[in-house]
């Protein structure tokens, strides 16, 4: 073999060999991208601003629902297991005359705006909120009724001091704040549409000063829900107020079918 011969057998070894590894590489790119996309590819894009709130949602070929919050968008005491959330979505279809879908129902028994804000941090949750036309939820109850507790069980409307809820009550109305930015942050397009509180213990005499207080709490998300531009509160104190008996469950704390009947009406005559 020539000597020039023997200098060009290793050039070209070393040739082949960078092209392998160069396919090699490119081939364990491809593999990764498609077992572990980025995040950013499984979140659609935000929709655009709406210009009008009603006009918007009609417009949309279809609408996708995210449900947070606490027991009520659980669907709690409802002997149907619907709750309002469902029947929300089913008024919505005949409404819109178009498909709605409920992305996620991602409430907790129990839940209070602090935990809530908390639970915004999670990126499934994010992910829901995020992908949503619509955001359903029901906050502040627990707040509430937790911090007029006085030892007894707020199931069953025990020992609820007025005075205590009263004098609380401004430490407790700013975590709505907190809720509405982390919703904006997430969603800045999405529809926001909280469920007002009411009374449920509007039969009970040393009970009934209560409402006085659940109306300001009312008062103050109604004040975000204008401030935000793309929100609002549906009011249903009125409703419990005159149909205790009617409108709650056995116990005396959570709407049964009746109730979440009338809330979902409640939300779809907003939206339209």
């Amino acid at each position: 073999m020539r000597p020039s011969e023997s200098k060009l057998w290793p050039i070209l070894g070393f040739a082949a060999l960078a092209c392998t590894l160069l396919m090699l590489s490119g081939f364990v790119l491809a593999l990764r991208d498609a077992w572990y996309p980025a995040p950013s590819v499984a979140l659609p894009e935000a929709s655009a601003p709406p210009t009008a709130t009603a006009g918007s949602l009609a417009d949309k070929p279809k609408l996708l629902v995210t449900a947070l919050g606490d027991s009520l968008t659980r669907g709690t005491g409802d002997e149907t297991g619907e709750g309002y959330v469902k029947r929300t979505i089913d008024l919505l279809k005949q409404a819109f005359g178009k498909p709605v879908t409920l992305v996620n129902n991602l409430a907790v028994n129990g839940l209070t705006a602090v935990r809530l804000v908390d639970q915004l941090d999670e990126k499934g949750v994010q992910e829901s909120v995020g992908r949503a036309d619509i955001v359903l939820l029901t906050i502040g109850g627990n707040d509430l009724f937790q911090i007029a507790q006085n030892g007894g069980s707020v199931a069953q409307g025990g020992d609820i001091s007025p005075e205590l809820l009263k004098r609380l009550l401004p430490q407790t109305e700013p975590l709505m704040d907190d809720v509405f930015a982390k919703l904006r942050k997430i969603n800045p397009n999405a529809r926001i549409v909280c469920v007002g509180l009411y009374n449920p213990f509007y039969d009970l005499p040393e009970a009934r000063p209560v409402s006085a207080s659940i109306l300001d709490w009312n008062d103050y998300v109604h004040q975000l829900a204008t401030a935000d531009g793309n929100a609002t509160i549906v009011p249903t104190y009125d409703l419990f107020e005159a149909n205790v008996k009617t409108y709650l469950s056995s116990d005396h704390f959570h709407p049964n079918s009746q109730g979440y009947a009338r809330i979902a009406e409640r939300i779809v005559q907003a939206l339209q």
